[in-house]
């Protein structure tokens, strides 16, 4: 999940280093560079939310000008850091990042930098301190509030204050599966009756999930609701649910099409929406603005990027929009 324009090599060549490249540029001058080094390629592990921000990007890219590249860290912090390692030898217009682990990659963020090359946080923090590793800008969702939202609204569904329930987190380095969890508690700390009987991650990998769900309906069987720290993981659950023949209350994160759906058919209690469109959107117009405005732009520290709580009346609207790649 990050990203940079790179206009280089053949496409054949690109798939034997195993990163995307598409040439897509207006004329004949690309305007600027979006390297994405993204999550797990395979079908099974590529995160909807990572393909459809990938997807944006490129059709955004097509549009200003900007050749569209994307690196696939495949859920490996020793991966990204080799694909920023080869990064920082080259020269581009700007890099977008979307980290799997805080403070991980520091060494080779400042290389790019020290190269005069603007890089982009997006989604997860790169470090503890951005100013001090030489980030441009960081566009970030609001977790904790996210997390708040749907944990308010499985409470809701349940119509109890004393009930079991699963917390099944993202991956522990990642900033946003923290201000998730921080939201799930800050909530549950008002309903002492509330009991957390698991908190196993699943690391975002839905096949994890249904081996840790599978197990844990059989230890718990009184247990009445789940709330996981994205959509792919929350309908995994609700697999598992199926498989056992149990009515249990789940709730997600990111307002991805599938979940949509799933909250206006009644099957998800709630999602809520992180907009990987505008996110990663929002990183290439910076980076496109850097390009040929340089730092006349005035691009801010930090960029909030908000969504809204998806329910069985503004889901269709939410799927349109997700569709059509606007959010």
């Amino acid at each position: 999940m990050t990203g940079l324009t790179l206009a280089r090599r053949s496409s054949r060549s690109a798939r034997a280093r195993g990163w995307t490249a598409a040439r897509l540029c207006a004329g004949s001058r690309c305007l600027g560079r979006w390297l994405a080094l993204r999550w797990p390629a395979a079908p099974r592990s590529q995160t909807i939310w990572n393909q459809r921000g990938r997807d944006t990007a490129r059709f955004l890219g097509q549009l200003l000008g900007v050749d569209v590249v994307s690196y696939d860290g495949e859920l490996n912090v020793d991966k990204q850091r080799r694909d920023l390692e080869e990064i920082a030898g080259q020269k581009y217009d700007f890099v977008v990042v979307h980290p799997l682990a805080v403070n991980a990659y520091n060494d080779q963020v400042r290389q790019i930098v020290d190269r005069g090359t603007p890089v982009i946080d997006i989604d997860t923090r790169l470090a503890d301190d951005l100013d001090a590793l030489g980030v441009t800008t960081f566009l970030e969702p609001d977790n904790v509030w996210m997390a708040e939202q749907v944990t308010s609204a499985i409470v809701e569904a349940a119509q109890s204050e004393s009930f079991e329930i699963i917390h099944t987190q993202g991956l522990l380095t990642h900033t946003g599966a923290q201000g998730r969890a921080q939201g799930f508690h800050n909530v549950l700390a008002r309903y002492p009756g509330i009991k957390v009987v698991d908190e196993t991650p699943a690391d975002w990998d839905i096949d994890k999930v249904a081996r840790l769900w599978d197990d844990l309906l059989q230890r718990f069987p009184n247990v009445r609701a789940g709330f996981l720290h994205n959509d792919e993981m929350a309908l995994a659950a609700l697999r598992s649910i199926a498989r056992a023949h149990r009515q249990i209350i789940v709730g997600g994160i990111d307002g991805m099409q599938p979940a949509c759906a799933a909250v206006a058919s009644g099957d998800l209690v709630a999602t809520v929406l992180n907009p990987t469109g505008r996110i990663h959107g929002g990183a290439l117009w910076v980076g496109y603005f850097l390009a040929t405005q340089g730092q006349a732009t005035g691009v801010p520290k930090f960029i909030r990027i908000d969504g809204g709580l998806v329910n069985t009346q503004n889901a269709a609207g939410y799927i349109w929009q997700g569709d059509h790649l606007l959010i």
